[in-house]
């Protein structure tokens, strides 16, 4: 029984992965940073909550958009001043931990700058890197994190591109790196198929399952003036987005356990296929973008649904439907409309995409990540 303590934010990855690690031989004790919210326990389990900010006047100073770069900085100074946090070390000498992990992007590394005193071997896995999407902002992400990145014992990165930038960026030398996306449990996949809405009216159907759609919305105004049906999630901001074509939908927003007991899988099956995008116009950094692969398209794996995209972009995902033929890139919405429309193209990767299913859960690929993990504490 390995003892395992997480310190980061209890995002619906780790609300997924943590769990599967304690039903899979790790004795797993949780610390969440989040700033705003504090859980008992994880989303349907009796595994305890530590809630590192809980009661805490600090996490004020954490608000609002520049929160990284101000924690950065105080917990900076704070390892110079060689202050470690109680309640993690007591944690740690009560648990008996013997390793730290982490997830997501730079959010969580300023703490793991509070814990390196304690000589405990230290895995990040960063499903997102870099997180800011403007040069200058960049930079500063870099300058704060390098030290910390170099001294990890172990990094899980989620496309080889990050692995290239890392060593580029970093030059990094110390420790371990697994190449390893974001994957879930066979629970969040689809339990049965339902009948496609294009069936119904001879049209394509698309879903974007993002939150940002007033992000986006000018990408799905040329979608739907090409007659594509696009349904998005009915947010306060959807709703204020007024677009009436008979072309732009909305569904209702789907809760934690839907995503976890496969019912929001199973309602993506009726869609021709899944739109994964950004406002990539916006930035004028794409190494986040280039680097990564976004929990929008880990979900949309669930479905066992095309996948599509536009083409330069997110290069892991590229990566991903290309090898393994389930989606396809445009360049152009000319270009997504004569693809949607082509039968055999579509009816191969209609045909593929359940069939790829199995291979993308956490159950078949756990065992790289476990046996990356065992190899760290060998170290």
């Amino acid at each position: 029984m390995i003892k395992l303590l997480f310190l980061g934010e209890l995002d619906i990855h780790a609300s997924a992965f943590l769990p599967f690690l304690s039903k899979h031989g790790y004795d797993v004790t949780v610390v969440n940073t989040s700033h705003w919210m504090f859980p008992d326990k994880i989303y349907g389990t009796d595994i305890p909550v530590y809630n590192f900010y809980k009661n805490s006047k600090i996490r004020l100073l954490f608000k609002g958009r520049l929160e990284w770069f101000r924690k950065s900085s105080l917990y900076s100074l704070a390892e110079k001043l060689q202050l470690a946090p109680e309640k993690i070390e007591q944690l740690i000498k009560q648990k008996e931990v013997e390793m730290i992990y982490g997830s997501w992007g730079s959010h969580s590394l300023p703490e793991f700058r509070l814990i390196r005193k304690f000589n405990l071997p230290m895995v990040y896995e960063f499903l997102t890197y870099p997180t800011q999407i403007y040069n200058f902002a960049v930079k500063i992400e870099n300058i704060f994190n390098r030290n910390i990145i170099q001294s990890l014992h172990g990094r899980i990165l989620a496309t080889e591109n990050m692995l290239s930038y890392m060593k580029n960026v970093f030059d990094i030398r110390h420790g371990k790196n697994l190449v390893f996306a974001e994957c879930y449990p066979e629970s969040f996949f689809y339990k049965k198929r339902l009948p496609r809405l294009s069936e119904r009216d001879g049209q394509p159907h698309l879903i974007f399952i993002g939150m940002d759609v007033q992000d986006i919305f000018s990408q799905i105004k040329e979608i739907v003036r090409r007659k594509i049906h696009v349904h998005v999630c009915d947010t306060e901001e959807a709703s204020r987005l007024k677009y009436n074509t008979g072309f732009l939908h909305t569904f209702r927003k789907f809760d934690y356990s839907q995503l976890f007991d496969g019912t929001f899988a199973t309602f993506m099956t009726q869609f021709d296929a899944c739109l994964v995008t950004y406002n990539f116009e916006k930035a004028s950094a794409l190494e986040r973008f280039h680097n990564s692969i976004p929990s929008r398209f880990s979900i949309a794996l669930t479905a066992g649904i095309p996948i599509i995209m536009p083409r330069g972009y997110l290069k892991g995902c590229e990566k991903i439907i290309k090898e393994n033929l389930i989606g396809f890139t445009y360049a152009s919405y000319d270009e997504l409309k004569n693809k949607l429309l082509n039968e055999e193209l579509m009816g191969y990767i209609k045909k593929n995409a359940p069939q790829k299913v199995k291979q993308f859960t956490l159950e078949n690929r756990f065992e790289i990540i476990d046996r990356f993990l065992k190899r760290i504490l060998e170290i």
